[in-house]
């Protein structure tokens, strides 16, 4: 094969790649950047379903009471200290996860955890994430709530889910950190304002 009949076919097959992406509509640095966006929306479709699988975890193991999977996702600062809150039953910990009964605050209305989910016909969780223009962290969160009484548009309801927080919805806030969803509130966000925005 000569030098010319060489830089020939390498012009053609370049040519005939370049027809290819044509065809398609595509030019070779748009088909980079389209790989690179569709690898980060499976990225992010990935960690969402991670975050997904916690939620149904510690779903689960609020109903069967089963309190060292709470605390295996328990903030690792605050796990010994929630141990022991969690030995005794008429802890406000305690009481906020599993027993509406021993509740002090919210005037009786104030449901366990354990009841808002156990009482769920429906139970959905919806689980969003969002990077933070802060620390540039990526955040997410869990909200648990009964479909068959809470619609899409309550659900963008900021004063919706603020009203429903004592009764039907629980929500907790993890943060992303090498890979690993870790929860940045306290279980089930028990001693925050939760889904009620600070003044």
């Amino acid at each position: 094969m000569t030098a010319h009949s060489s830089v020939r076919k390498k012009l053609l097959l370049a040519i005939s790649g370049m027809t290819i992406i044509a065809m398609h509509g595509l030019t070779p640095a748009a088909t980079t950047k389209q790989v690179k966006n569709k690898s980060a929306h499976a990225e992010g479709d990935r960690l969402r379903q991670d975050l997904r699988q916690i939620g149904e975890k510690v779903a689960k193991a609020v109903l069967d009471k089963d309190v060292p999977t709470l605390l295996s996702y328990d903030r690792a600062d605050l796990r010994s200290a929630d141990e022991l809150a969690l030995k005794n039953t008429k802890s406000s910990l305690y009481c906020f996860l599993f027993d509406s009964s021993c509740i002090t605050w919210g005037g009786g209305a104030w449901r366990s955890v354990y009841d808002k989910l156990s009482r769920a016909r429906l139970l959905r969780i919806q689980v969003k994430t969002a990077n933070s223009p802060y620390d540039h962290k990526l955040y997410g969160s869990l909200l648990f709530y009964d479909r068959s009484s809470v619609s899409d548009r309550d659900l963008r309801s900021s004063e919706f889910l603020c009203d429903e927080q004592p009764t039907s919805l629980v929500s907790w806030n993890f943060k992303l950190e090498n890979d690993q969803w870790k929860a940045v509130t306290p279980l089930f966000d028990s001693e925050t304002e939760g889904l009620c925005p600070e003044p």
